[in-house]
Formats: C-alpha cells, structure tokens, sequence
C-alpha cells in the first residue's frame, strides 16, 4: 500500500538498469531447473554413527557425477516422510536415497516412475524401485554363530522396538535364532529386551539408540542375571550396552562379552573395540548414487521392458576384544 513520485521511482529503474538488476522470476521451471542435478536423501536420523558414514559415501560420489546431495532426516516419522515425498514430487530432482524402509512405501512406489530411487538396506516385499540391500538374517547368524563358538548359551538381543516396517531388527533376530537351531539349542536361550513405545519415545532423539542399549541392559541384568553375552541391534546400541556393564561392575569380555552390527568408525577405535558385523556400508553408498545416475543417462527410447535392479552384499565377522569365551562360574 506504499506509494511513491512517479520521479522516485523512475530514478529507482534507472540505477537498477545501470546496476543490471533483474526481478527474479517466480515459477515451477525455475525450481525444476535449480533441482534437476540434487539428489533427495532420507535418513531416519545422524545420531548413530552408521548413517553419516553412508552419507559421506553418497555425498563424494554424488560429486564425481556433478550431483548436489539434500539430507532430510524423519526420524521414521510416516508424516515427514509424506512431506519430504512431496516435495520431491513437486521438484524436478535427479533422483532419491532412502537409507530405511519407510512407511510410506506405496507413496515412493508411485513417484518411482517419476524420479529415480533407491532404497539402501532392507528391502520390504512390496518396494517396486532399485534397491543395494543386505538380508539381515546372514549378520545375527553370523554374530550368534561367533558367540556359540565361545561357549555362550545365555544371550541378551537389545533392540529398539521391534516394529512391522523396521524388518533389519526382526531379521537379525531371526538369523540369531536360526544358528541356535542348527547348534540343536533351544531358541528362547535368546532373550529379547526391547523398551515399550512410551518409554521409547520418551529418549532423547539425539541418543535415542544409545539410551536403548543402556537401559535395556540394566533391566536384562535385573531380570536375568545368568546371561553372558549381550548384542545390540547395532552399534550404537551395543555402545549403551557397554556403558551399562561397565557401570554395573562387569569387565567386558572376562564377565560378558558384547557384539554389535554396522561396524560403524567409532567401534575399531581401541577403547571401544567391539565385535561386529560389516556389510559394506561405503560400497552401498556409491552403489545408489551409480543407480541413479545410469537411470538418468539411460535412452528413454530403450525402455520396452520395465526392470528393478537389486544388488546384495555378503556381511563379514570383524572380530575385536568385547567378545571372548564364556566365564565359567555364572
């Protein structure tokens, strides 16, 4: 409702003339054209130290190709997800990382045919888009399988909730559960501590996996006290459960030994040295960024047959000083 001498505003259009001012124009093409070379990246959050050694892998390669890389971070919120979903949508972007199974999963099977995706981890039944992929039974197996080998019959798994949509948690249990079979041990010698959703949702998000394996192991030492090896469902949590023991006056791994999954940085460094599994973290990262990029250089006239490309990596024991042979009295 300002107004102006038309002499005022002819010497305003005169300096922005002379200083080459241009008034920005607000449209969909524009945005598009800004977009056109980032890549969405959806992570459920950054405290645990596995997500931002993936992103750095998405980030550098994402640079080779020339790509610009957006983090949005949902804390597996089914409503951001939603948000961020579109948003992609409504932007002309090179293409999406998803770095968990997310909820909203028939939303993402819908914009797939609209922009390039990629799902790193595990790979719900329904998903209809590219995905590098672990089968998280092979890891549980494989840290179960290890601890067996120790002479541990009486293991603690310490897991976030185990949820519908969170399918890593409930296949590593699962493998974990698998090589007791075979050893022809009972299945319930694993026992399961998850925090209900109240007390879960009661944690700090900055450390929430962290406050899981802390917690979750004080309760298993009151609830159980003949057990002698403990897992989290990653490392992070594994680190809680750690702090817990030792807090607890336990020596880790005379009194009990503690193995994690991830093999996230942190977990090689000599205080901590814990037991994990790796499963290729960094390759994954670069893998999705290729899969995009070939889906944008692909001739759209070579597209009579519609393909999901689904690439696997083996997870691998990295053995480390928090897992050795069981104490002898309990």
């Amino acid at each position: 409702g300002v107004s102006f001498m038309p002499e005022t505003e002819e010497k305003v259009r005169q300096a922005a003339r002379k200083l080459g001012y241009h008034k920005p124009e607000k449209n969909s093409k524009k945005l598009e054209t800004t977009l056109s070379g980032t890549i969405l990246l959806l992570a459920p959050l950054l405290s645990n130290s596995y997500y931002p050694s993936i992103i750095h892998s998405i980030t550098d390669q994402a640079f080779r190709y020339g790509y610009d890389v957006i983090t949005a971070v949902t804390f597996r919120d089914p409503d951001r997800e939603e948000e961020y979903l579109s948003f992609a949508e409504s932007s002309k972007l090179a293409g999406i990382i998803i770095l968990y199974p997310i909820s909203r999963i028939t939303r993402a099977n819908s914009l797939s045919r609209q922009v390039p995706i990629v799902l790193v981890g595990e790979k719900p039944d329904k998903t209809r888009f590219d995905s590098v992929e672990l089968d998280s039974k092979k890891p549980g197996y494989l840290m179960s399988d290890h601890l067996l080998s120790l002479g541990h019959r009486r293991i603690a798994f310490i897991t976030s909730p185990i949820r519908k949509q969170e399918i890593s948690r409930a296949r590593r249990l699962e493998g974990m559960r698998i090589a007791f079979i075979e050893a022809g041990l009972e299945e319930n010698l694993i026992e399961v501590f998850q925090p209900g959703r109240a007390e879960y949702e009661s944690y700090d998000r900055q450390s929430v996996e962290y406050q899981v394996g802390y917690h979750m192991a004080q309760k298993a030492l009151a609830a159980s006290p003949n057990l002698t090896a403990f897992v989290g469902q990653n490392d992070t949590t594994a680190y809680g459960i750690m702090a817990a023991l030792r807090e607890s006056g336990f020596r880790i791994p005379r009194d009990c030994s503690v193995g994690g999954f991830d093999d996230s940085p942190i977990s090689a460094m000599p205080q901590i040295s814990l037991t994990t599994v790796e499963h290729a973290a960094i390759h994954k990262g670069k893998d999705a960024v290729d899969l995009i990029y070939s889906r944008n250089q692909k001739d759209a006239g070579d597209d009579t047959h519609s393909r999901i490309i689904r690439m696997e990596y083996e997870p691998r024991l990295i053995i480390r000083n928090s897992t050795g042979p069981v104490r002898i009295k309990i």
